[in-house]
């Protein structure tokens, strides 16, 4: 069985893989039945961890299990309020063949959906991209946005200013016009 780490699996969801396989994915379609929700009792610190169990499958092919904990405490606590792993299964045999870090899968997975989203319903020209946000994916957006459109500025507001100011000057660092902005109504405009 494989163990694919952050750094693996970041270098293999690159964006100019990941969202032309999410548009022939959706298109083809899977097995995708509800996920289940769990709620994990913590009584000793007051609130409890939600996970989330969501199974998918191509058949004969693969069979996949992502695992997304969601602790609301965790902000207190100086860490991401949500961690995931995703196992991938022979379908035939059952066969583990790998554990993937989940993390990577869903922030990348999501900011490529976007990115998908706005090939069919933002202009060919959109060169300005507002980002409503500063986290762990929306840090993932504009890289994502340039595979579909030709992004060279970003615009981000979030409502911690600071945080908005810490991204534009990582997005500024790879080579785009960014900024942060108070006020989202002018930006958005």
């Amino acid at each position: 069985m494989r163990l694919v780490d952050t750094d693996a699996a970041r270098r293999a969801l690159a964006f100019d893989a990941l969202v032309p396989a999410l548009r022939e994915m959706f298109a083809k379609g899977c097995e995708v039945p509800a996920r289940q929700v769990l709620d994990i009792a913590a009584p000793a610190h007051g609130s409890a961890m939600v996970s989330l169990v969501m199974p998918a499958w191509l058949p004969d092919r693969y069979y996949g299990v992502k695992t997304i904990n969601i602790a609301p405490g965790n902000g207190a606590r100086g860490l991401p309020g949500l961690h995931a792993a995703y196992m991938l299964f022979d379908a035939v045999t059952g066969v583990p063949l790998a554990v993937i870090d989940g993390d990577q899968v869903t922030n990348r997975r999501t900011a490529a959906a976007s990115a998908l989203a706005a090939s069919y319903l933002a202009r060919e020209d959109a060169s300005h991209l507002l980002v409503v946000g500063a986290g762990r994916i929306a840090r993932l957006l504009p890289e994502a946005y340039r595979v579909v459109r030709p992004i060279r500025r970003v615009t981000i507001w979030a409502r911690d200013l600071a945080k908005a100011r810490a991204l534009a000057s990582e997005l500024e660092a790879e080579g785009f016009d960014a900024h942060a902005t108070a006020d989202l109504e002018a930006a958005a405009g």
